[in-house]
């Protein structure tokens, strides 16, 4: 987190822990004026790593800024 786009910036915590598949680098997008968390997981191919499906949520934040973790 931090006050600048380009920081310093300091660790508050994780957003998306491991998911089926392990993967879990992602992408957050602004649509129409709402937050989404993009990510793939394994869960609809029983693990198998190399067959993701794309997911997405909504996300929300507490009133100091801070991501709210998503708990699937």
């Amino acid at each position: 987190m931090s006050d600048k786009p380009c920081g310093p910036f300091v660790f508050q915590g994780t957003i998306l822990n491991p998911v089926i598949g392990w993967t879990t680098h992602h992408s957050i997008v602004e649509f129409n004026e709402k937050w989404y968390l993009f990510y793939h997981d394994a869960s609809l191919s029983g693990g198998v790593d190399h067959k993701r499906s794309m997911k997405f949520t909504e996300l929300h934040y507490e009133e100091d800024g801070r991501i709210r973790p998503v708990v699937l």
